[in-house]
C-alpha cells in the first residue's frame, strides 16, 4: 500500500521552505518522534506573513475537512482537517490582534509521504 502513497502537497507545507529563516519575527519549530510529525511557526507583529499563512492555509481548505473559522475577543482562530494516504493532517492558525500569532501542521509521518 505504500507503494502508492502521495505527498499531500499542500500550499501550507511550502511556508515550511526556509523562507523565514532569517526572519527576527518568526520562530520556527519542527518535531519527528515516534511516527509523528509536527512543524510551527511563530510570529510576532508581522501581519504580512500571517497573511501569507491565512491565504495558504485558505487554498488548502478546498481539500479539507471540518473546516473551521472562528472570530473571538482575543482574536481569530482557523482550522482544518485534511485526508492522505488514509491518515489525517492537522492545521491550524491562530491570529492576534497584534499583528502576530501561531500556525501548526501536524498528523502521522505516513500523511506527509
Amino acid at each position: 500500500m505504500l507503494a502508492f502513497a502521495k505527498a499531500p502537497g499542500l500550499n501550507v507545507e511550502k511556508l515550511f521552505d526556509g523562507r523565514y529563516n532569517n526572519n527576527k519575527s518568526v520562530t520556527s519549530t519542527v518535531y519527528k518522534n515516534n511516527g509523528k510529525f509536527y512543524r510551527g511557526l511563530t510570529v510576532t507583529r508581522n501581519p504580512a506573513i500571517i497573511k501569507q499563512i491565512a491565504d495558504a492555509l485558505e487554498k488548502d481548505a478546498q481539500r479539507g475537512r471540518e473546516y473551521s473559522d472562528s472570530m473571538g475577543a482575543d482574536g481569530r482562530y482557523t482550522s482544518l482537517k485534511v485526508i492522505n494516504n488514509g491518515e489525517v493532517i492537522f492545521i491550524g492558525l491562530q491570529r492576534d490582534k497584534t499583528g502576530g500569532g501561531f500556525f501548526f501542521i501536524q498528523g502521522n509521518e505516513k500523511a506527509f509521504k
